[in-house]
Formats: structure tokens, C-alpha cells, sequence
């Protein structure tokens, strides 16, 4: 147990001010929490005699510090850092207004790591993830309980998508079904969708496809057209598929594509592309989204959350696309519009993506866009503060809980 506490001390200095990780101060600090009950729960039953059970908790503790581990060391590795602090830098261009939005909000921002799926994944604040922890290691029956309350939420992507830049447009999907969750707006959302003026057929297939909708019309106006262009190669957009009867949790990838290039017309985005993937339907759900602020984002609209102005002498990602491909930066202003450009510049002509190395300079130009400092909203507010610490204790005390109902030599799972 020394060697579990010395290791989380490791790991909290190098989250601190100046630290190799101090982007991720907010959500370290969310699993010491978490971890430090049963490191306490451990200590007080190793001095009171109940010492017989602590190895079993320990090595249970472990394994789902694992968990955290295992997306915090990939941090330390060069050449999955680059491409882990593009990836969050998305997920926080996506996520930055919501801690700063009025009432108490949580102050974790997503966490993107690598993932066992062949497609991004958004695992929602408080869920359980015990299916994601590595294979083995756990020591007592209900020890899978023991990862009852992710404390963060956390986007996984392919291991493939470290070596393709373009593809890291899909985090801010997955960071969108965390705004969504985060700010309660699924009832709002499926009003919206409701509202669309569809016919009742049509209704019935969007209410059920709003959230993931929603994800896409978010993505879509943070990252322009070409987010879409992104769907229509992860997805295939062009395969056969029956969009009046299609029963899937998503819309068709046709759909898709079409609904995110209507997104980002509305929002504004240059270059947006225009003629023939218009349709009526998309336009509508996408409309019904975008008009007029939302109750649960305090009166703000997606445009006003997610698109600002792009500051004076920037590029847009059509302009910064050409640049990457003529060998210089893309001179865009975010972190999003630098992946959208290089997005658009690997459609445009992947030989000369490659030959300019336009995606390893991409990688360092959002580098450089980084502010210095962690991820945290506004001003210190010490009542929000409290208030996240306990929901953190409580979350470390639902794995005591848990390990505790594992109870005599039945509950013990061999080797």
C-alpha cells in the first residue's frame, strides 16, 4: 500500500502548476480523491486488527487506478502525447463554456484516450466503467463494482486515430453527448427534434436519433464542413443504405454527412458545400437545433457556445488547408480550425498531405495555440469546490461499499 499512496503523491505533483500534466489538474485531483478513501479505509483496518482483507482491496484499488493510469502515462509518451493533446485540446474547444455557464457545474472536462472499440466512445461522468478496465485483477467478486462512478467524463477513440490527424474531428461528437449529459438536455433536445416539422413517420426515427443528432450538429458547427467530410470517410457515407426504414441508434452515414454539412451552412461556416446533399429533412432537424438559445445552456445558442468570431487576420480552414498544403502553417485561430484545415487538406490531396508533412506540423501548431495552465472554469468558487469533493469521497465510498459485500472465502475469485 506504501507503493500505491507514494505513486498517487507522483502523480499529483506532476499535475501541479508547471507540471508536465498540469492540463489535467481538475481531473487527477478527481481520482486522488476518489482513491484516497480506501488508501484511508486500508491504513485504519490495518491499525484496528481487520488487517486480513486489505491485500485483496489494495490489489482491487489498483486495478481500477489502472484505469486512470493507463490514459495518464500515454501522456508521458512522445509520440502518443502529441496526437492525446490535440485530441483534448478538440474535446476542451468543444466543453470550455460549460463549466462557466451559471449554477454549479462540474469542473472535470472530458479526458480522450485510446480505446479497445473500432469507433469513438463517450463514457458519461458517474457511469460505471468496470467493462473498461484491463482484463484480470480484480480479486473479489464484487470488485467490478468497484468502478461505479467515473468521476470525469472520458472520450475513447481507436488506436488507429494516433496516426491519422484528421479523424480526431470525431472527439468533439463524443465531447457534444457530454455537454448533453452534463447539462440535462435530452428532454430538450427530442422537444426540439419533435418541433422540426417533420411528418409523424419521419418524427419517430429522429426523436429517436436526437441525441446522437445532436452530437453531429454540435461537431459540425465547431468544426466546420469538414467534420463532415470526415464522417463521409470514417462512415462510408456512399454504402446502400434504407434511410426511410433504418432502425440503427445514428442516422443512416448518408444522413449523417448531410445533416453535418447543413449544420455548418447555418452556422455560417465558409466553404460549406452546397448543391446536392441538400434535403429538406436534415436542413429541418438541423434548424430546429440551432435556432434560439437553450433553457439548459442558460439561453445560449449552439453557434454562441461553440463558433466565436474568428479574431482578425486568422484563416478559415479552407484558406489554412491550402497553406499546409504549400508547406506553411495553416494560420488558423483554434485548435479545431488547425485539425479542420488539415482535415480539408488530406481531401484535398492526400499525396501532398503527406509529402508536406502537413499533419506532424498541424500537431505542432495547435501545440503552440495552447495556453499555459489547467482546464478549470472561471474564478474559484469554494462551495462548488466542497461540493465536488464530497460526490468524489462518495464515489470512493461506493467502492468500499462494494468490496465490503464481498464477504468470506466464497468471495474470493482464483487466480
Amino acid at each position: 500500500m506504501d507503493g500505491l499512496e507514494e505513486e498517487l503523491r507522483q502523480w499529483e505533483g506532476v499535475s501541479r502548476a508547471g507540471g508536465p500534466l498540469e492540463k489535467h489538474r481538475s481531473q487527477v485531483d478527481a481520482v486522488l480523491a476518489l482513491l484516497g478513501v480506501g488508501v484511508a479505509d486500508a491504513r485504519a483496518r490495518l491499525a484496528d486488527g481487520r488487517g486480513d482483507d486489505v491485500p485483496g482491496r489494495v490489489l482491487d484499488l489498483y486495478h481500477v487506478w489502472d484505469f486512470y493510469r493507463s490514459r495518464l502515462m500515454l501522456r508521458r509518451v512522445r509520440s502518443y502525447r502529441r496526437y492525446l493533446d490535440v485530441a483534448d485540446e478538440v474535446a476542451w474547444e468543444c466543453y470550455r463554456r460549460i463549466p462557466d455557464l451559471p449554477g454549479s457545474r462540474p469542473k472535470e472536462p472530458p479526458l480522450v484516450g485510446f480505446g479497445r472499440a473500432a469507433s469513438p466512445r463517450a463514457h458519461r461522468r458517474g457511469s460505471a466503467y468496470h467493462d473498461l478496465l484491463p482484463r484480470g485483477g480484480i480479486h473479489t467478486r464484487e470488485g467490478r463494482e468497484a468502478a461505479a462512478r467515473l468521476p470525469f467524463p472520458v472520450v475513447d477513440v481507436p488506436w488507429y486515430f494516433g496516426s491519422h490527424l484528421p479523424a480526431l474531428l470525431t472527439v468533439a461528437h463524443e465531447t457534444a453527448h457530454h455537454v448533453d449529459d452534463d447539462c440535462g438536455l435530452g428532454d430538450e433536445i427530442r422537444r426540439r427534434v419533435a418541433a422540426a416539422g417533420l411528418p409523424p413517420d419521419r418524427t419517430v426515427h429522429w426523436e429517436r436519433w436526437a441525441g446522437e443528432a445532436f452530437a453531429d450538429v454540435c461537431a459540425a458547427v465547431l468544426c466546420g464542413p469538414a467534420y463532415a467530410a470526415v464522417l463521409a470517410e470514417l462512415l462510408d457515407a456512399e454504402q446502400d443504405a434504407d434511410e426511410r426504414d433504418f432502425d440503427g441508434p445514428h442516422p443512416p452515414p448518408a444522413v449523417r454527412v448531410r445533416l453535418a454539412g447543413a449544420a455548418s451552412r447555418a452556422a455560417g461556416h465558409p466553404a460549406a458545400r452546397e448543391g446536392a446533399d441538400d434535403d429538406h429533412e436534415t436542413g429541418a432537424v438541423a434548424a430546429a437545433l440551432m435556432e434560439g438559445g437553450w433553457s439548459g445552456l442558460h439561453g445560449e445558442s449552439l453557434t454562441g457556445l461553440l463558433a466565436p468570431a474568428r479574431p482578425p487576420g486568422s484563416a478559415d480552414a479552407a484558406e489554412g488547408a491550402r497553406r499546409l498544403l504549400a508547406g506553411g502553417p495553416s494560420r488558423c485561430s483554434s485548435a479545431t480550425g488547425v485539425v479542420a484545415a488539415a482535415a480539408l487538406a488530406f481531401q484535398c490531396d492526400p499525396a501532398a498531405y503527406d509529402r508536406q508533412g502537413a499533419g506532424e506540423r498541424a500537431v505542432a501548431e495547435v501545440l503552440r495555440l495552447r495556453s499555459a495552465g489547467s482546464r478549470t472554469a472561471g474564478p474559484p468558487d469554494a462551495a462548488a469546490e466542497a461540493a465536488r469533493r464530497r460526490a468524489h469521497t462518495a464515489a470512493g465510498g461506493a467502492v468500499l461499499a462494494a468490496l465490503d459485500a464481498a464477504a468470506g472465502p466464497d468471495d474470493v475469485v482464483p487466480p
